[in-house]
Order: structure tokens, then sequence, then C-alpha cells
């Protein structure tokens, strides 16, 4: 677990430890039965092997962590092994469940992050294509507000709920959630299903973006922060959505022993075009996603001429708790 420059040192360790799933959500490749897996064992060496890269933060996905029967075990673990932060990102429906809620917390969870589609069950259970999936996550977030646990949220944008944007902050913030972190739907990795449809454009997510962040729901700087938006598509006075994935200093672990670096992935960016070494943003841009390039074109990414208009924040810890 070693960072492409050589330091060993990783702040979080992101354990994905099967792709398995109780949900069906559009576009997704988890499911009930199918895939790698870690053993329980392998899980543990994981973790072992994270800390002594420097990792004091744990976040549990997957997949669907909580329907791993060990999920208890490990989060025990982690938490012997010194691991101060267990972050357990989820769909939510299993905090629902008061017992299980309970063993969340007597392990050692000390934040959820919850997977969020929509503001209403008719969008986000027709996105997760399971009944009930709202009415039981909503209830894990109560569940978790009443336990003092914090929450984040992640927000999957696809063109179908770009508009719901806002009122998936309103209704969301409401229960409890504390910051949000948005994901544009990527195609990579869909083998041979063809979803572009479902993929929004920059241009069309900002405006809704800019209409959250105008409830004044938080005065926390890091309150939204937007992933595969590179600073040039987003305006000055948005600057801070803006995410930088190395910042985070967070390495992914999958079944099989396929590590890598957060910025690594083709889900965060990777494209650059020659116009971008005139840009003054180019050490702290990701680039652009090669799925998001194919289907839209190049068009929307052009030089920034005045990186003072765009302060692009470093973030703390991805939550700031």
């Amino acid at each position: 677990m070693r960072r492409a420059d050589g330091n060993s040192m990783i702040k979080w360790l992101e354990i994905s430890a099967d792709f398995r799933c109780n949900n069906r959500c559009v576009g997704c490749f988890s499911v009930i039965d199918g895939g790698q897996r870690m053993a329980t064992g392998e899980v543990f060496r994981t973790m072992r092997e994270g800390r002594n890269a420097g990792a004091r933060w744990l976040w549990l996905g997957g997949g669907e962590p909580t329907i791993r029967k060990d999920l208890f075990a490990i989060v025990a673990e982690s938490r012997k092994l010194g691991f101060e932060r267990v972050k357990l990102q989820t769909n939510g429906m299993m905090l629902a469940y008061p017992e299980f809620m309970q063993r969340c917390i007597d392990a050692g969870v000390t934040e959820v992050n919850f997977a969020i589609k929509g503001s209403t069950a008719q969008i986000h259970d027709r996105l997760t294509r399971t009944p009930g999936c709202f009415d039981l996550m909503t209830r894990g977030m109560e569940a978790c507000s009443g336990r003092g646990l914090p929450m984040d949220g992640d927000i999957l944008v696809y063109r179908s709920n770009v508009d719901d944007i806002p009122e998936m902050v309103r209704v969301h913030t409401a229960l409890g959630v504390e910051r949000y972190n948005l994901w544009i739907f990527s195609v990579t990795d869909q083998g041979d299903k063809d979803l572009r449809a479902m993929v929004p454009r920059i241009r069309d997510v900002i405006p809704a973006v800019r209409r959250a962040v105008e409830l004044r729901l938080s005065t926390r700087e890091d309150f939204i922060t937007s992933l595969h938006t590179p600073p040039c598509t987003v305006p000055p006075d948005l600057s801070s959505i803006l995410f930088h994935a190395s910042d985070l200093d967070l390495l992914v672990a999958n079944p099989g022993g396929y590590n890598f670096r957060l910025e690594a992935s083709p889900i965060e960016g990777g494209s650059f075009f020659p116009r971008c070494e005139r840009c003054e943003m180019r050490p702290r841009c990701g680039g652009a996603r090669e799925d998001y390039v194919k289907i839209f074109g190049d068009e929307e990414f052009q030089p920034v001429g005045d990186a003072a208009q765009r302060r692009l924040p470093v973030l703390r810890d991805v939550v700031g708790h």
C-alpha cells in the first residue's frame, strides 16, 4: 500500500469487501449473490496493512456492507487495530431495524454515509429498483440522528434526478444529514449496456447545485462537494463545491488484492486536452472522465485564466467532522 510518489502514508482506507447488494440500482453492477468477495481474514489483513501504511480512518463500502454477516466483527477488529473513525457506506435499509442499529454502535461505527437518489419514495425507489427502500433509509437516518451518529449523503446524479438535487438536500438535511457528496453517474465498466442517456451534462447539474447551495441550510464550507466537475466547469462563486480526490489520501481495496488510489480511478477523471496546459487550475484538477467526453465531447472544459477567482479548498478529511 504505497503512494504513487513512493510515500507509503495514507489517511483513509476504503474497503469494498464484495459487490453484493440488496438494491438493484439503475446502472450498478452490484448484485445479491455475485462477484468476488473478501473473506473475513482478508479484510482483517487489509486493515492491518492499511494501519501500517498510516491510515487512521476506515471507510466500509461495497456493494452493501450491511448484508455481510461479519460486519460487526470487522468493525470491532478495526477499532482494536486503532482506526479512530469507521464510516459505514450504506443504502441505509438495515439501519431502520433497532437491533441492527445498536449492534453497529456497539461494534464501533462512528459515522454513516447514506446513498441517496431522490427526495421522495417515487424518485428514490425507481432508481434503486427496490420498493420500500426510501422509507427504510429515512428511518435509518432518524435512528442515526437519535443516536448522535454523524451522517453524510452521497447523491448519485442521473439525468432524471438533476432537478431534484435541491429538494434532496432540503429533505435529508431536515433528517440530520450534515453534508453531501454529489457523484455524476458514469457508464465506466457498464459492459454491453447502453446507459449513456442516463448521464447528465455538467452544465445542467451546476444550476441545480447552485439552487441547493442557495437554500443556505448550513454554514459549512464543505456542505456540498461535487465530484467529476473540473474547476473550469464551476463558476467562481461556487468554488466551495470543488473536489480534488488526491486531497483525501484514500486507498481503495477491492477483492483479489486490487488496490488503487482514489484519484487513479477512471471514475474520478484523468482526461486532459492540450489547452489544459494553459489552465491555472491544472495542478488542482483531476481532469474529465473519459466516458463523459465520449458522450458529450470536450467543449465544456476550457482553461481557467485567473486561478485567484477559483479558489479550490483543500479537503480536511472528506466529512469535516
